[in-house]
């Protein structure tokens, strides 16, 4: 749905005032941000770094207003609520979001509060992620890289080998999506994007990267392992999906539409939210069938023997 239709509730109206305004694109979606101070911008800015693309001129255009003032105080992490379309965040900032609106806003304490990396990943990341993939970019619980314009896509739960295998292939030299969740565009066009964000690896999965900083990741604490930003956003207009299992050696086999989806299992707690999304777009990119990926106990095998298939794996990729 475009923004601008619908009316806001009183609690999530924003102010209308606003000393700064600018326009981005993540994921090719236009959004414009007014903010209280030009600082606030600048943090925009920053998160949407790496995961802008030329905008879509008949996709929807989101809103993003931002300002400082007084916000509940918080233990820890900001807690998110959800209601239907609607989304809140508290502690350490007063923010909504409506996606049927397009519209969010957010307050924080102080024109430098975006500053602090994980903080504006935890609620600007939140916003913009909430009002796009519900505005035309559907999230798939995946790792994935790019081969030429095919993205290898990487599905599995929570702690079957995502980020383990994203970090393999950026090793190896392949352009990395993301290793947890990549995003579908489907309406007009099948487009697979990524966003920009540090590799998350439980402690002893990432040697040598003592100096990473510890985040909780679904209950989870794991190193963010930052890898070097690119300079231009990573895309695919084709997908080959690979469902992951385990087993004593690497192994690779494909598998028929019906298989694949029947392989992936149910959805995990947040992306059941777009079931109904999430499957339509596992369909369309499983219409030719997918692979089974078997790991052994080296993401660096399973990554080389999807290099020495990547002519099957673009072969029956759907475009």
């Amino acid at each position: 749905m475009s923004a601008g239709s619908g009316t806001e509730p009183a609690r999530d109206r924003a102010p209308a005032e606003g000393c700064a305004s600018a326009y981005f694109s993540p994921l090719g979606v236009t959004l414009r941000v007014t903010a209280s101070h030009p600082r606030l911008i600048t943090a925009v800015a920053s998160a949407c770094r790496g995961w802008e693309a030329p905008a879509d001129p008949h996709g929807p255009v989101l809103e993003l207003h931002l300002t400082t003032g007084p916000v509940p105080v918080g233990n820890g992490m900001p807690s998110v609520a959800v209601d239907g379309l609607r989304l809140s965040i508290r502690g350490g900032t007063e923010a909504h979001a409506d996606a049927g609106r397009g519209h969010a806003w957010s307050r924080v304490p102080h024109a430098g509060a975006f500053d602090d990396p994980a903080f504006r990943e935890q609620v600007l990341d939140c916003l913009l992620l909430w009002l796009l993939t519900r505005n035309g970019r559907t999230p798939i619980h995946a790792s994935g890289f790019v081969a030429g314009t095919t993205a290898i896509l990487l599905a599995g739960p929570s702690g079957s080998g995502k980020s383990c295998l994203a970090l393999a292939a950026h090793a190896a030299g392949f352009p990395l999506l993301s290793d947890d969740t990549i995003y579908l565009e489907t309406e007009r066009r099948l487009r697979i994007w990524g966003v920009p964000r540090p590799v998350h690896l439980f402690p002893e999965d990432a040697p040598g990267q003592e100096d990473a900083p510890i985040r909780l990741r679904n209950g989870k604490r794991k190193r963010a392992v930052a890898l070097p930003a690119s300079g231009r956003p990573v895309t695919a207009a084709a997908a080959s999906l690979c469902v992951l299992a385990r087993g004593d050696r690497v192994a690779l086999e494909p598998l028929s539409p019906p298989e694949a989806l029947a392989a992936l299992g149910p959805l995990e707690p947040g992306f059941d939210l777009l079931s109904a999304e999430i499957e339509a777009g596992l369909r369309r990119i499983t219409q030719h069938g997918a692979w089974r990926l078997t790991l052994g106990t080296r993401p660096d095998e399973a990554i080389a023997l999807l290099a020495g298939n990547l002519p099957r794996l673009i072969e029956h990729a759907a475009a």
